[in-house]
């Protein structure tokens, strides 16, 4: 087992985990566009990737992604215009296709990269839905680490035999800790909070392991069996 570390703004989080990338970098797509200090910082030092819309989040905080990847549909033409003319690979495809311009970009990245993805949250629920399962697909395909975040957000998507250890920078500021099941079947184990769980089945038609409460200064989460995201909505 090795170990992954992540520090966002939100906190610090930890990964045991027999699957890790070389590297990490940030992946950023058409939903709701994460805070600019908060985004700055969680880039920094890392690659970026943009899927379409993506790219006006790098515009509007001066940031060059390596990629754009998508049909052009969705996102200001200034800013594809801006990317061409800064040397930013493009990925251009035709509107009429079968997958999204997040899936097109995660076939095509060349490494096994670990990914922060974020303008995931606040949109269409058939957007996220597919960006969840796309991502976990990714994470499952090239034996890697997904965190889905932003300022408001933040869900690690884990699977059997994987733990978590988080600790937030200010605990106050937790709404809400949420398990959601992935898989048909799934167990897990969580302390640190109002509500622990020792080894609980989990089912993906009964998720009822939402709204916990955080309780002490870490949380440790284990997923024993299948795949389960660990949720966690920030105070606004």
């Amino acid at each position: 087992m090795s170990s992954w570390q992540l520090f966002l703004p939100q906190g610090e989080l930890e990964i045991k985990t027999s699957r890790q990338g070389s590297s990490t970098a940030v992946l950023l797509a058409g939903g709701r566009k994460p805070a600019a200090e908060w985004l700055v910082q969680t880039a920094a030092a890392k690659d970026i990737y943009c899927a379409d819309k993506g790219i006006e989040c790098c515009c509007e905080n001066n940031l060059k992604p390596l990629w754009l990847c998508g049909d052009a549909d969705s996102a200001a033409q200034g800013c594809w215009q801006q990317a061409q003319a800064a040397g930013v690979k493009i990925l251009l495809h035709e509107p009429l296709k079968d997958d999204t311009d997040l899936q097109l970009l995660l076939a095509a990245l060349p490494e096994a990269v670990n990914i922060v993805a974020s303008g995931i949250w606040g949109g269409r629920f058939d957007h996220l839905y597919s960006n969840v399962f796309s991502l976990l697909h990714y994470k499952n395909q090239r034996g890697v680490q997904v965190v889905l975040a932003d300022e408001q957000e933040i869900m690690v998507l884990m699977q059997q035999g994987e733990s978590l250890l988080f600790k937030p920078a200010r605990p106050e500021n937790i709404e809400a800790l949420s398990l959601l099941p992935l898989a048909d079947r799934n167990e897990v184990t969580l302390q640190g909070v109002q509500w622990n769980l020792e080894h609980s089945p989990l089912f993906l038609t009964h998720p009822y392991a939402v709204s916990n409460m955080i309780e002490q200064e870490k949380v440790i989460f284990t997923c024993d069996q299948g795949s389960v995201g660990f949720y966690l909505k920030y105070k606004i």
